[in-house]
């Protein structure tokens, strides 16, 4: 049984030529894995018969002595004090006792009976050289191993070692292992992963990556050669306006040219030249974007400016810092400069399609293509994605290599087009012309009876304006304990807002002040019923019950929109007798002090499902040269240009600054300032004010 140190998986190694990059996702798959702890110390690598079809990556607890000593090959030498690390060497500096370029590392691997005899394979992956001793027996050298950078011989072996266990005996498997130039292969891979299995199993499957390899590779070179050799030949016939096909072959031989080199690159174990050819492969991946933008540039129609030689001279300079990179390690200069290539490109096709320049978007999908598998690429690379390394260039390069060979069909299909389009247009414009003018003299009677039917309404609305009107008091009541005034100001041609007077003949009087809910014809209808009912209901004795019967009036009149906010006021002598149903405060100025009093009641309006029918009345005494504002919510509700209301604060403040002054001068300034804060806005709700002043007349 395989401890949690290890990984089973189908094997990844072949005894002949592996792709070094295929090898290089193995190791950084494997380099994730989590650390190891101390219980593991004591944990063997059991191969049974379940590794007959699969391999063991042994990717962590390997006690780990930094420096180099014969002697730690010895099976019977005590490494229970070395601490326990993963060999990938992610994080050199975080491994306990440092990394100096060379070190050993110890672990223990048995067989179980139900491996047989079978010879196991070796594999290793490493970014630099190692000695595999078994028993303290060398068993496979990869490289030379050496703590200086020019005698060290780094290598990524290809081929996998052979060697046999005796069953159930348990064996010390101890690598010797130095990295001095200090390599990094992808996702910070420094050291190494041993991976051990059965022999034939390890070959048989190492054969299919080949062979799935060799035809991935076969294809992709075989279809950017033609495409590069198809291009050519077609500037080669036509090179006057034939320039895109020159550029699309130079971009075409840059990819073709990335293959071949990929291709020998993966062929080599040396990785000192195996780094000579990555070298060249990511020059060439820039030279590839820098011919990518030229031909974006022109099929899109843009100006190749002189400032692209800026992009040249730039593309000169990442070349060179490639070349004097000693070791592998990050290339982010000619990733970045890639990426901004390919972001140019992008943006490009993006204004061509934007601009609906003919046949753009066939290309702006390749370029799209390619750029978002460039993205994919580097979440790949930043272990965010899984995606086998070589498919996300290759549809990427493929897709763009396919558009513009659709692109270039399409143009010259488009030209015919053009040609039969015209003489259609010119076979199809009489009867245009004619379809043209019917449509005018339609739309010309249409506008006509709009124009009517608009005129129609605005007379009915102006009449139900004057009905509206028409059903208020025309003349206030004369009072000896009060005098007052009131205003109202419509929002539309027929308002919402209702006031009322009704006199009991001995010098006592009932007001109502309404807002019924919503705006135009609906809204009066609400008014001329509610007025209808207040003229039956007011002698109650109680405020609270003509409430009541108006919330019962209008109850039955089945419309959600059938509701109204209402306070009512009863004056004698000099108290006030005040009930509310969802209407703002009424404001109480007391003259003696100059305060300001807000008699708030709650409630809800008048006709709706919140109204239970019990309305709160309040009772306030008013002194000679005190006032009173009773107001519906549009004055508070009035909004400036900025978005600004004018609310219950500034309002109050209004009222408390001219509330000495007479009813009628007092509605004259707050109407004033309102106007002054709307800024030239219209009104938007009806606005009624209602003032009220004690006179001291008994």
């Amino acid at each position: 049984m395989a401890p949690l140190s290890c990984e089973r998986r189908r094997a990844p190694c072949t005894s002949k030529v592996l792709p070094v990059f295929l090898l290089l996702t193995v190791a950084a798959a494997v380099a994730a894995e989590p650390g190891a702890t101390e219980q593991e110390r004591t944990e063997v690598v059991a191969l049974d018969e379940e590794c007959l079809e699969c391999s063991v990556s042994l990717v962590k607890a390997w006690s780990y002595q930094p420096g180099d000593d014969p002697a730690w090959a010895d099976p019977a030498f005590d490494d229970s004090a070395w601490p326990l690390v993963a060999p990938a060497l992610e994080s050199p500096d975080e491994v306990p006792g440092g990394w100096p370029g060379i070190g050993w590392f110890r672990r223990r691997i048995k067989t179980t009976g139900g491996f047989g005899d079978h010879p196991l394979g070796l594999h290793i992956i490493q970014a630099g050289a190692s000695e595999v001793y078994l028993d303290g027996k060398l068993v496979a050298r990869f490289g030379t191993v050496s703590t200086a950078p020019d005698e060290e011989v780094a290598m990524m072996p290809q081929y996998v070692s052979s060697f046999t266990l005796e069953p159930e005996v348990e064996y010390v498997l101890a690598v010797r292992y130095s990295n001095a130039r200090g390599n990094v292969l992808p996702r910070d891979f420094r050291g190494f992963t041993l991976v051990v299995g059965e022999m034939q199993s390890l070959t048989a499957e190492g054969i299919r990556g080949i062979r799935s390899y060799t035809a991935f590779m076969s294809g992709a070179i075989g279809l950017f050669g033609a495409f590069a050799l198809l291009h050519l030949l077609l500037f080669a016939f036509r090179p006057r306006g034939g320039l895109e096909n020159l550029l699309f072959a130079l971009f075409n031989g840059s990819v073709l040219a990335m293959l071949l080199t990929e291709v020998k690159m993966t062929s080599l174990s040396d990785l000192d030249e195996a780094l000579v050819f990555y070298k060249l492969l990511i020059s060439l991946t820039v030279f590839m974007s820098l011919s990518g933008l030229l031909l974006a540039l022109r099929v899109f129609g843009r100006r190749i400016r002189r400032s692209f030689l800026l992009l040249v001279l730039a593309a000169a300079g990442v070349v060179g810092w490639i070349w004097t990179r000693p070791v592998f390690g990050e290339m982010w200069p000619p990733t970045v400069f890639m990426v901004l290539l390919f972001l140019a490109m992008l943006w490009l096709a993006g204004v061509a399609i934007f601009r609906r320049q003919p046949e753009a978007w066939v290309v702006g999908v390749g370029f799209l293509v390619l750029a978002l598998t460039v993205f994919a690429s580097q979440l790949r690379a930043l272990e965010i994605i899984e995606l086998p390394w070589m498919v996300l260039p290759i549809v990427g390069l493929g897709s763009l290599a396919a558009s513009f060979s659709i692109y270039l069909t399409r143009r010259m299909a488009r030209t015919n087009q053009e040609l039969e389009d015209r003489l259609r247009e010119v076979r199809e414009l009489t009867a245009r012309t004619i379809e043209q003018e019917r449509w005018a003299v339609r739309e010309e009677a249409e506008r006509r009876l709009l124009e009517a039917d608009n005129e129609r309404k605005t007379a009915e609305l102006e009449e139900a304006r004057e009905l509206q009107l028409g059903m208020l008091p025309r003349e206030l009541p004369r009072l000896d304990a009060f005098d007052f005034a009131v205003r109202m100001t419509t929002a539309n041609e027929v308002g919402g807002d209702y006031y009322d007077f009704a006199g009991d003949g001995n010098g006592g009087c009932t007001l109502a002040v309404g807002d019924a809910i919503g705006h135009g014809l609906q809204a009066g209808m609400v008014v001329a019923v509610v007025k209808s009912l207040f003229q039956t209901a007011w002698r109650e004795p109680r405020l609270s019950a003509v409430l009541q019967r108006i919330d019962a009036g209008l109850g039955t009149i089945h419309q959600r929109a059938a509701s109204m906010a209402m306070v009512l006021v009863r004056l004698d002598s000099h108290r006030l007798r005040i009930a509310s149903a969802g209407m703002p405060p009424v404001l109480v100025w007391r003259r003696a002090g100059g305060e300001l009093e807000e008699l708030m009641m709650p409630g809800a309006p008048l006709g709706t499902a919140l109204a239970n029918g019990e309305f709160r009345e309040r009772e306030v005494e008013l002194e000679r040269g005190d006032a009173a504002l009773i107001m519906t919510d549009g004055l508070v509700e009035a909004t400036n240009p900025d978005g600004d209301t004018l609310g219950y604060d500034q309002a109050g403040r209004l009222f408390a600054e001219v509330a000495e002054l007479e009813p009628e001068a007092i509605i004259d300034r707050l109407v004033t300032q309102v106007r002054l804060f709307l800024g030239g806005s219209p009104l938007g709700d009806d606005m009624t004010l209602l003032v009220l002043k004690a006179t001291g007349r008994a």
